[in-house]
């Protein structure tokens, strides 16, 4: 089957943001998660682009969980204000605002929720993006993908080639400042892309080898990095493996893992990388006996006795997610799993309409599903699947 690799210029390294200065930028709509801007996170940002005689706006009112409608406000200020380039300075979330508020600046006849990857967007007859990630897990500044959500809490997954950003910049000084369990919960999510990236149905050796890498990086470094937090070495470790990660599921597509966190997260009150992190043992338990290979290839990294059998691949990652203070379950996570059981009619639809659950390695029927979210909930002891 033929198949493309895509992926934006990447900057690697502290002092990558100096790279902002040489964009050739005449007016720059910066889009910058409120939390990094309450830290002066934006103020090297808005430096870098001065340098260059840019003109500068800067739009601190970014939803952390966008909405479809809630870009309106972002994009009406980006058409007011007519940027060459758009500026995303955040985690995933801000930069997924970026890429939807580009869109919608670019392209104010389409909505959003209609988009498919085939239609022509024409975006940088407008303007152009580049991602500048403060957290190292979502990926979303090498993806061509980006997450909303609707009025009604409903997941909507907008994917283009076209979003891929210009240019990602992965300056490790910035995640340094982040607290340490923002640190673990993003670097758990990108644990997660690529190891469902490396079973994907969609996988190619070029995505297999970022996944791998990105695996053999995280799983090894992040404990240090915790224990030595302003250690930019090991911060860009972490920081490139999520990009790395993010480059995988770009060209090869997440998995089950992420068709459940969208369609479930807002109903769950915990963050995406918690909940992903949470799902992450059970799902790969599930899938086990149909990515036997790919799992396997991780001998070199988790043991060659831990990648055997489905039981001990799973309890190696719960092992990891208890080291790291991440809870084993929903239950124990103090998700309200009755009113999830409750809903369930509500989201199951969009977990299997999901992308992402079709490059599953093994599609789990309605009944194993609902029996795979029940293992996961911990609240009863059901039948192993």
């Amino acid at each position: 089957m033929m198949g493309f690799f895509t992926s934006p210029r990447i900057c690697i390294g502290p002092g990558s943001i100096e790279q902002l200065s040489s964009l050739g930028a005449r007016r720059a709509f910066v889009v910058v998660d409120p939390a990094v801007a309450e830290r002066g996170g934006d103020r090297r940002i808005r430096e870098e682009l001065l340098k260059d005689g840019a003109q500068v706006e800067v739009s601190r009112s970014v939803r952390i969980a966008p909405t479809i409608d809630s870009l309106a406000t972002g994009a009406r200020a980006a058409s007011e204000f007519s940027p060459d380039w758009i500026v995303a300075v955040g985690g995933g979330s801000t930069i997924d605002t970026a890429k939807g508020i580009w869109l919608r600046y670019a392209r104010p006849d389409l909505e959003l929720s209609s988009l498919t990857p085939l239609i022509e967007l024409r975006l940088r007859e407008q303007a152009r993006l580049v991602a500048v990630p403060t957290t190292s897990g979502s990926g979303s500044e090498a993806t061509w993908m980006a997450h909303f959500w609707d009025a009604r809490g409903r997941p909507v997954e907008v994917a283009s080639r076209e979003l891929v950003s210009d240019w990602a910049l992965l300056d490790p000084s910035l995640p340094a400042t982040m607290p340490a369990v923002v640190t673990v919960d993003s670097a758990i999510d990108a644990l997660a892309h690529a190891l469902e990236a490396l079973a994907s149905a969609w996988s190619t050796p070029l995505s297999d080898g970022l996944a791998r890498e990105a695996v053999g990086t995280l799983v090894r470094r992040l404990p240090d990095a915790l224990n030595h937090p302003d250690d930019l070495e090991l911060r860009g470790a972490i920081h490139s493996a999520a990009t790395m990660a993010g480059l995988a599921i770009s060209n090869a597509q997440s998995g089950l893992v992420h068709a459940i966190a969208h369609a479930i997260g807002p109903r769950c009150g915990l963050s995406h990388g918690r909940l992903v992190a949470i799902l992450l043992p059970w799902v790969m338990e599930f899938n086990f006996p149909a990515a036997r290979d790919a799992y396997q290839s991780l001998g070199g990294i988790l043991g060659a006795a831990t990648v055997q059998h489905a039981a001990p691949f799973g309890d190696w990652f719960r092992q990891f997610n208890d080291r790291l203070g991440v809870p084993p379950t929903l239950a124990a996570g103090r998700v309200d799993v009755q009113s999830l059981r409750e809903d369930r009619a509500e989201w199951l639809p969009y977990v299997q309409s999901a992308t992402s659950f079709g490059a599953n390695p093994r599609i789990p029927s309605s009944e194993e599903l609902i029996a795979l979210l029940e293992r996961v909930s911990g609240d009863v002891r059901p039948a192993p699947l």
